[in-house]
C-alpha cells in the first residue's frame, strides 16, 4: 500500500453558520486520521463554534469544536492517539465541510481548519 499522509490546511474569514461552506471532489481514495480547528477571531460574541465533515452529505465527522478563539480543538483517529475510528472516504467523492455558530448576534468566525488523511491506494 502506497499512502502519503497529507494535509488540507482551509482558512476562512467571516463566515456564518451555513452548510457547504468548503466542497470538493476527491480524486484519489483517504484515510482521515486526524483534524484541527482553530478560530482566529469571532464577531458577535457566539458561545459555541464547530464544525462538521460530510462524505456525500452524510456526517462522518461531528462538532469538531473550537469555542474559545486562538485555541485549536481537535478530533483524533486512533492512528494518532484519539478515541476515533479514522474515516475512510472513497474516490469521487464529495467532501463537505459544515460551519456551526451557536449564540450571539450575527456571529461570525475566521478559523483554519487542517484536515489529516492518508491518500492513495
Amino acid at each position: 500500500m502506497n499512502e502519503v499522509l497529507v494535509p488540507f490546511t482551509i482558512c476562512v474569514e467571516a463566515q456564518v453558520t451555513a452548510d457547504g461552506v468548503i466542497q470538493w471532489s476527491q480524486t484519489k481514495q483517504m484515510t482521515i486520521v486526524g483534524a484541527s480547528l482553530c478560530a482566529e477571531a469571532f464577531t458577535g460574541t457566539p458561545t459555541g463554534f464547530n464544525v462538521d465533515i460530510q462524505d456525500d452529505t452524510v456526517d462522518c465527522i461531528t462538532a469538531i469544536a473550537a469555542n474559545t478563539a486562538k485555541t485549536a480543538g481537535t478530533w483524533l483517529s486512533k492512528h494518532w492517539g484519539g478515541s476515533n475510528d479514522p474515516v475512510h472516504v472513497a474516490a469521487g467523492s464529495v467532501v463537505e465541510v459544515d460551519v456551526n455558530l451557536v449564540g450571539g448576534t450575527s456571529p461570525t468566525a475566521d478559523f483554519t481548519l487542517v484536515i489529516w488523511a492518508l491518500i492513495g491506494e
